[in-house]
């Protein structure tokens, strides 16, 4: 019953449009209290809260880190050139198609979908925005996007964490992954495809982005070592954090001695977010970033980070395992799992969390010998739903840094056919199976 009303805080935020932070404390607070009237006394539930703030803050540092470096990459000149080179690489009567594609391969490439939102998805939103394209589809198609990389990327580590979790071989566990992912990537650029019809990208329009050579130096080749620096994390063993910062330090540096950018300037840039006292249409595309834009998702995370393990302390989660087995036994596995990935996402607040939430959920559904089709069930499942739900973090933080509507999700298409083909596929099989016994 918690779990429910806490599910129906979080609804009643999105619908009335109030910050999802609002929702995160109230949860909070309110299973704390449950916990006091069970007896269980304050300084146990911090401590069990503790360690759920102690795992989020890597997160935070990062939403945080990539909104500096947001800014200072349209500060820099950056943002600027990519976008106009850009322009000429897409084809642009599919548009919609080249997003998904673009914003797919390079989340497959650096393993993960914060930062190809951050880098691909800021720079085709733009692009977008200066072809008249609709911003609901574009965002859709970057979401589909980044979440099939950071899904099937060996660089991932929502799926390191998947198979770490269901004591799966990593590798393994990734063949299944991009198996199952055939599909529902087929349809979904297909749907894409035929969506550029509905929604056209206007060439004429995008090449008034040109304008952008008029505000900044874009020959210098220096502009691209901010890239470099992000894309470390594919190459090396350096992780995200520090490959973030240090693009982040060399954007800053560039806007200053490249651009021609006051210090102080480049500073408040960091901090508010890229912005000049110009009434220019396709500068104005550029603005946005900085620490303050994140602060939201940043808090979000911090404070639902304590969600799990407060409900483990709780015993929340326990009537739900076994409707869920019931679930399982009436139906196919892979029902229940997609009922838990759905309420672990409405719960968790983000991806990581949500996994975390829904490997205990599963935990009668699925026996030891099939680990391998746990850990797929729940990549399949919590991994691609927890970016549907617009107060989860996974779907939160790259809207806010391509800044688009959670409404976008409708169009997510690769995000909900992979769990609804791989439902269909299990209810095939399994009534040959059942068939089969009835001959048997």
């Amino acid at each position: 019953m918690e779990a429910l009303l806490f599910i129906g805080l979080l609804v009643t935020c999105a619908i009335l449009g109030l910050p999802i932070l609002y929702a995160v404390l109230a949860g909070l607070l309110m299973f704390f209290i449950f916990g006091l009237r069970r007896g269980l006394s304050a300084g146990k539930l911090f401590g069990a809260m503790l360690p759920g703030f102690r795992k989020s803050l890597i997160v935070v540092v990062v939403i945080l880190l990539i909104g500096a470096m947001s800014a200072a990459w349209r500060a820099s000149g950056l943002m600027a050139l990519l976008v106009v080179g850009g322009l000429s690489l897409i084809y642009a009567p599919l548009f919609l198609l080249f997003t998904f594609l673009l914003s797919a391969g390079f989340a497959f490439i650096i393993g993960s979908s914060i930062g190809a939102a951050s880098v691909m998805g800021i720079l085709l939103f733009t692009l977008g925005s200066a072809g008249n394209v609709a911003p609901l589809p574009m965002a859709g198609a970057i979401l589909s996007g980044i979440y099939f990389g950071d899904r099937a990327s060996f660089l991932s580590s929502s799926a390191l964490l998947v198979s770490t979790l269901c004591q799966v071989e990593h590798k393994q566990h990734l063949r299944n992954m991009q198996r199952s992912a055939v599909v529902p990537f087929i349809a979904s650029a297909a749907l894409y495809a035929i969506l550029c019809i509905f929604f056209p990208f206007n060439a004429g329009r995008a090449r008034e982005i040109l304008a952008l050579r008029e505000f900044f130096e874009l020959g210098n080749p220096l502009l691209w070592l901010p890239l470099v620096f992000v894309l470390l994390p594919a190459f090396t063993r350096l992780t995200l954090p520090y490959s973030i910062a240090m693009s982040t330090a060399a954007a800053f540096v560039l806007a200053i001695t490249v651009q021609g950018v006051e210090a102080a300037t480049a500073l408040r840039d960091l901090w508010f977010g890229f912005s000049r006292p110009i009434d220019n249409p396709q500068l104005a595309l550029l603005y946005g970033g900085g620490f303050l834009s994140m602060v939201k998702p940043m808090l979000v995370v911090f404070f639902s980070g304590a969600l799990p393990p407060l409900l483990k302390e709780l015993g929340t989660l326990k009537p739900y395992q076994e409707r869920l087995a019931r679930m399982a036994a009436k139906a196919h596995p892979f029902a229940a799992a997609a009922v838990s990935g759905i309420l672990a996402s409405a719960i968790g607040c983000s991806q990581t969390l949500a996994v975390f939430l829904q490997v205990p959920l599963l935990e009668k559904v699925y026996s030891e010998a099939e680990k391998e089709k746990l850990a797929l069930a729940i990549s399949n499942s919590s991994i691609l739903l927890a970016a549907l739900v617009p107060w989860n973090i996974a779907m939160a933080a790259p809207l806010a840094i391509i800044g688009a509507s959670p409404l976008s999700g409708i169009f997510a298409f690769y995000l909900f056919l992979t769990p609804i083909i791989a439902l269909l596929g299990e209810g095939r099989h399994g009534s040959i199976r059942r068939s089969g016994d009835e001959k048997n």
